[in-house]
């Protein structure tokens, strides 16, 4: 039977055995494994011992500290004898008897030895964030600034039209309040100031005087 032996500093080895036709012997902190390993540098479901064509294997389960070929982190290593293993802290020894290995080499074996891919890490560098554009962003219900300066831009003219409008009617009455002045009704025939103007000088004319 394979020999599993866990070794924490500190405290007594905890040698195992199973049989060869195991599939799946489970190792970690937790006390519903097959082997509880009790250190704190083991994950509660840390790594299983795995039974595949021609040997053994070692897989982490996505532990906190991994386990460890010649303190080189992996992910799933191919079990041998006096292979230097930690998982955490915890140093594992793996031994097969002569029998074993006999029987085993007698299966196709495919290494499934691997090291962790490395995770993806944010470069320190931020990215950098897109030029804004020259054009102002519109909002919904608010007028585009060209729209918005047209709109004022004819706002302008109208109120200037108008004005002068004014000036014009306002000077227009006082040329023709003068000219009433001038010409009074009772000594002068005068069709007003815009008659007087397209008259051809026919008016204002002076009214003759009659004798009382």
């Amino acid at each position: 039977m394979p020999r599993v032996c866990i070794n924490v500093q500190g405290k007594n080895a905890q040698p195992y055995r199973f049989a060869l036709d195991r599939k799946v012997v489970r190792m970690g902190r937790s006390t519903d494994n097959d082997i509880v390993i009790d250190c704190p540098s083991v994950s509660s479901h840390h790594c299983e011992m795995k039974r595949i064509e021609g040997g053994y294997i070692l897989e982490d389960k996505d532990s906190t500290n991994g386990i460890k070929l010649d303190d080189e982190r992996m992910e799933i290593i191919d079990l041998e004898n006096d292979l230097d293993i930690l998982v955490g802290d915890a140093a594992l020894e793996f031994e097969l008897t002569d029998k074993e290995k006999d029987a085993l080499a007698d299966e196709d074996h495919v290494p499934k030895q691997r090291a962790p891919l490395p995770k993806n890490k944010e470069t320190s560098e931020p990215r950098k964030r897109p030029t804004p554009s020259a054009t102002p962003s519109v909002r919904p219900g608010v007028p585009a600034p060209l729209a918005s300066t047209q709109t004022s831009s004819g706002s302008n003219f109208a109120i200037t039209i108008g004005l002068l409008f004014l000036v014009l009617m306002a000077f227009y009455f006082g040329m023709a309040s003068k000219h009433t002045s001038k010409y009074p009704g009772k000594e002068w025939s005068s069709k007003g100031l815009w008659g007087d103007m397209w008259s051809n000088g026919k008016s204002p004319k002076k009214k003759p005087v009659t004798s009382k």
